[in-house]
């Protein structure tokens, strides 16, 4: 998926004016960010425990495994909310040097808002199609995957249009979602998997949970920091810690206020390595 990601932000933004393949590019590698964090992690420490499973025709406990690990998972969403808000700190932080100037700052910044998003998806995604390779069923998820990609060209050639390379970048977005969601679909029909509406409901928890998060940090960056002191490397990260240490606040109080378990694990883990 994301060879055929980088492919389709390549030839689609050739169609755009000079720097919008580098913004893509750029959005890009932050956007993969989160996912390398928890999708490709999680994904590949859960693979040899569900071919295990099957192995032992286990499906109850399989599909147990494979929802609490989407489930943790869904922690993509609000981490994704974060550095929607902080698009802009962060490039600058990681990339505004050399030719790579306030423009084309701002440029990648409006790409990543689109792109986050389908963070979630994409790691969600890692994990489904490893249960798939679990059962021993590599190509219908390869033939699955190329039928999802064919259809999705539409959305990419009417984003271009519509909205140039944010359109480009939010088509990425739809189509690693309308994916994820069919294959667990189609996951949770061929294995009998009765437990996928909790992790819906979860989804549409977090969700719940990391809009408010994310808008009051978006109201306390533009109440406390001027324009001018976003502009500099050390304002940006300055501007990006203190804002980190207000998401987890929140994230970690809405866990413990609401009873998320995996917000709480989190919060746990966090301690232990501060501790540490």
């Amino acid at each position: 998926m994301m060879f055929s990601m980088e492919i389709f932000m390549r030839f689609f933004g050739s169609y755009l004016p000079p720097g919008n393949i580098a913004a893509l590019n750029y959005g890009r590698t932050i956007f993969l960010i989160p996912v390398g964090l928890f999708g490709q992690a999680v994904g590949a420490a859960s693979f040899p425990f569900m071919a295990r499973l099957y192995a032992e025709n286990n499906m109850q406990e399989m599909n147990r495994l494979m929802n609490d690990t989407l489930r943790y998972l869904a922690l993509v969403i609000p981490f994704s909310v974060l550095l929607m808000v902080l698009r802009y700190e962060v490039v600058l932080v990681l990339f505004q040097r050399g030719q790579f100037d306030a423009s084309a700052t701002a440029l990648t910044a409006r790409v990543l808002i689109f792109l986050l998003p389908g963070a979630f998806a994409l790691s969600a995604y890692t994990v489904v199609v490893r249960g798939f390779h679990a059962m021993q069923n590599t190509l219908f998820p390869a033939v699955f995957g190329t039928a999802a990609v064919v259809l999705s060209l539409p959305l990419y050639w009417y984003g271009m249009k519509l909205l140039g390379a944010g359109g480009i970048a939010l088509a990425v977005a739809f189509s690693v979602i309308f994916q994820v969601v069919v294959l667990y679909m189609i996951w949770n029909k061929r294995s009998g998997n009765t437990g996928s509406h909790r992790v819906y409901l979860f989804y549409g928890k977090i969700i719940l949970i990391s809009i408010p998060i994310g808008l009051v940090l978006a109201g306390l960056k533009a109440a406390l920091f001027s324009d001018a002191w976003l502009a500099t490397f050390s304002g940006s990260m300055f501007v990006c810690v203190i804002a980190a240490i207000a998401f987890l606040a929140m994230l970690l109080a809405a866990g413990y206020l609401l009873g998320i378990k995996e917000i709480a694990d989190l919060g746990r883990r966090l301690a232990r390595r501060l501790s540490s």
